[in-house]
């Protein structure tokens, strides 16, 4: 069994969804999602997004980037909305600083990615609903996961 680095990671992490999202935040405090300068389209989106990575336990490297983006658009009910988040200027801003070697390395992995998530993707019971969420925040991500059938991004597939 895989060690996870971090607790909401974990198929069966115990968090809270609240919970878990705080220890993504805390992990990434140059994350600015509560900003002032951030539009509130924006602030919605990345909270979502952020949510999503939680969900799908996902860090922040460009290949969990990927695959959020993947499970946004085919695990969620945002659908292909969800690709107007990615054109607001505070996202644009983000792409601009990726490092090159990052992104080529993301790019090489990319069909397997592509393949399992949706897969994945289509296996869930329900889609996650991207914005009317927060009647979820007091749940555990494992009753999350369970209810949604979601898998997450390095575990094996199971029913466990």
């Amino acid at each position: 069994m895989k060690a996870f680095r971090h607790s909401f990671e974990s198929q069966h992490s115990t968090q809270t969804l609240a919970e878990g999202l705080a220890e993504y935040c805390s992990l990434n405090p140059l994350l600015k999602r509560e900003d002032q300068f951030l539009s509130p389209l924006a602030r919605q989106f990345f909270r979502s997004h952020d949510i999503v990575h939680v969900l799908y336990g996902c860090g922040t490297s460009m290949p969990d980037e990927a695959v959020v983006k993947l499970c946004s658009l085919f695990g969620t009910t945002g659908g292909i909305q969800i690709l107007r988040g990615y054109t607001h200027h505070e996202s644009l801003d983000i792409y601009r600083s990726l490092p090159v070697a990052d992104t080529l390395l993301a790019l090489i992995s990319a069909p397997y990615l592509i393949a399992r998530t949706l897969w994945r993707c289509s296996r869930q019971h329900q889609r996650w609903p991207w914005a009317e969420n927060e009647q979820f925040m007091n749940t555990s991500l494992f009753e999350l996961r369970a209810k949604f059938g979601i898998q997450v991004a390095h575990g094996k597939h199971s029913n466990t």
